[in-house]
């Protein structure tokens, strides 16, 4: 393009790939999702590089790890002194703009306002920190600590409709926008409208090969005490009430003639174990909670594509500076997607990173877990023939090539990373684990 693109960046929590149509569930319902990627790019294989809430948020808005920013757990503010994905596209003349959840403020971790020195150089700013348990209760502020506006209804919506009002205001000034849009939802405890929850009820929910139906889902200051089933149940609902939501704002761009001038992704910050090995929520190395959906549509693409391009959260800096035509930040990691996303080829030899309490590697095809943060390997997954990660093939003689490729390069990254950072000396990797375990 010869005028800089807008940029919609959708984010959603807590939603694995797992539990989507377009990445082979034939339970959940996201018609809007499924027309956006049959003219879009599918990346099948999209990681994030750090399974929790704000280590995430702090990875997207500075392209790199969390060793490196020091952003690891969530509570954290993202750093006064690194630089943000908004303080590149302001430089560029950009109107920045985010919409909802936050968490990047620091503590406390609660509904609440989130002051502008806290906000990593967005120029428009209506959001909350974190933490709406209730989804039909939520609060949210623009630039007064003491005037929150109270959501009507369901937070879903009451999001869109601001979102739509901002798309509005953004299309009506001369300079190009990069909008985030950051949803609570699908994040638990789910309470979707009533439409929207009949949608899976007498349907069996607990379908692949480690579901545990006996799993119960127990969050006492939640209010929310029920078994694999009901937690499914609630949580597909969100998803599709999500899904008629994103439709509203791709009819948005039509109506406002954005279209062909708007680059939109689609994605989630992590996923959401619900019920698969026994486990709810996320912040482990499983498929559900790692594998996370990323569709993009370039601006004026009508043609879908899928890729098995190996991607992960570090890209996402680089692509959509890529786009806008910005130079890259040299302190950021990952590559630029837009190869991809144009239809290229995808690169078979890639290793994606991530951390939490563990590290992990993930190639196309295999996927290495330490034992805890060392480099002690503790899991060994083929995910190709394994794709529910039953049978844990470490030190088994005939996967010994892959485990040794994956072995080393994640000691290469950890040395270059982890190891070489000051935020992530041995000292505070044993404090960060007293608490963190």
């Amino acid at each position: 393009m010869d005028v800089a693109p807008n940029i919609l960046f959708v984010l959603v929590d807590q939603l694995g790939a797992r539990w989507l149509p377009n990445y082979g569930n034939a339970t959940v319902s996201t018609p809007h999702l499924e027309a956006f990627a049959a003219r879009s790019t599918v990346f099948e294989r999209a990681i994030t590089t750090s399974p929790i809430c704000t280590p995430y948020r702090g990875c997207l808005l500075s392209g790199r790890y969390p060793s490196q920013t020091g952003v690891r757990q969530n509570g954290q503010a993202y750093p006064a002194n690194e630089p943000s994905i908004a303080d590149h596209f302001n430089r560029a003349g950009y109107s920045t703009r985010y919409i909802g959840k936050w968490h990047l403020s620091g503590a406390p971790q609660e509904n609440r306002w989130a002051p502008p020195d806290k906000r990593a150089g967005f120029q428009y700013f209506i959001g909350w920190e974190s933490h709406h348990v209730d989804h039909w209760s939520g609060w949210i502020w623009r630039d007064d600590p003491d005037a929150p506006i109270q959501m009507p209804g369901h937070e879903t919506d009451a999001l869109t409709d601001i979102a739509l009002q901002e798309l509005k205001q953004a299309a009506a000034e001369a300079d190009p926008f990069f909008m985030l849009l950051s949803y609570q939802a699908p994040h638990p405890p789910c309470s979707p409208p009533a439409e929207y929850r009949e949608l899976y009820e007498e349907r069996d929910l607990l379908s692949e090969a480690n579901a545990d139906p006996k799993a119960w889902y127990d969050m006492p200051h939640w209010d929310a005490n029920y078994d694999a089933a009901t937690f499914r149940h609630l949580y597909f609902g969100e998803i599709s009430h999500l899904d008629a939501a994103f439709g509203r704002l791709l009819r948005k761009l039509d109506e406002l003639g954005l279209r062909d001038d708007t680059l939109v992704v689609f994605t989630s910050d992590h996923g959401e174990m619900a019920g698969a090995h026994g486990l709810f929520g996320k912040g482990v190395m499983f498929e559900e909670s790692l594998h996370v959906p990323l569709i993009i549509r370039a601006p004026g693409q009508t043609q879908g594509r899928k890729t098995d391009q190996l991607a992960a959260t570090i890209d996402l800096l680089p692509t959509l500076l890529d786009y806008a035509g910005i130079e890259m930040a040299e302190t950021a990691e990952g590559i630029s997607l837009s190869a991809q996303i144009e239809g290229g080829d995808a690169d078979n030899d890639r290793i994606a990173f991530s951390e939490y309490r563990s590290f992990c590697a993930t190639s196309q095809s295999w996927k290495l877990v330490t034992q805890g943060r060392t480099l002690e390997a503790a899991k060994l997954y083929n995910i190709v023939d394994d794709p529910f990660e039953q049978v844990n093939r470490l030190d088994d003689p005939a996967c010994s090539e892959a485990q040794a490729r994956l072995s080393e390069a994640l000691r290469r990254w950890h040395s270059a990373v982890v190891a070489a950072n000051p935020l992530a000396t041995s000292e505070s990797e044993k404090a960060w684990q007293q608490v963190n375990t």
